[in-house]
């Protein structure tokens, strides 16, 4: 409920406010952005447990992760928080704007380029079944995440070439 109110104000306030006309199919990555922020919930609300059933190194693995993927948290809401903020201003949606989105999604494409790297490693030193498990999930959480973000520059350049209808 709370990802169509978001994704509503946000194709409302950038209809109202930019003067281009979106729909909700502009912004179809916001919406994956919210069903992969739940997945990755889900897989924290599990790992404190994990980690007590573990020994050795695969403690800090799943302590690891656990970093990792509170931290893929923050980033992501803090671009939902600067998308609003860049969609509810009063003025036209410009290119430094898209730049600015842009540069925010590198960083996290970015960063997911080295989780996916740490999560390979991670997977060489382990043959705990759980760990291994754990380590798919989140080296698919931040595949997903990454592709997720490359589309999203996409649709964020196309926000710049729309015009009233």
């Amino acid at each position: 409920m709370l990802k169509k109110i978001i994704v509503s104000l946000i194709i409302l306030s950038t209809s109202l406010s930019c003067g281009i006309k979106v729909s909700a199919e502009d912004f179809n990555q916001i919406e994956k952005l919210f069903s992969l922020r739940t997945a990755i919930t889900d897989q924290g609300i599990m790992l404190p447990e994990k980690i007590k059933s573990v020994q050795g190194n695969d403690v800090r693995t799943l302590e690891r992760i656990f970093e990792m993927e509170t931290s893929v948290l923050t980033t992501i809401e803090a671009y939902f928080r600067i998308l609003m903020i860049a969609v509810s201003t009063k003025s036209e949606t410009n290119p430094e704007t898209i730049k600015i989105l842009n540069g925010w999604l590198e960083f996290i494409e970015s960063q997911c380029g080295f989780d996916i790297n740490y999560l390979n490693e991670a997977l060489k030193e382990t043959s705990n079944p759980d760990v291994i498990e754990q380590i798919n999930i989140a080296k698919r959480n931040s595949e997903n995440l990454a592709e997720i973000v490359e589309k999203s520059v996409k649709e964020n350049n196309n926000l710049i070439g729309k015009t009233i209808e």
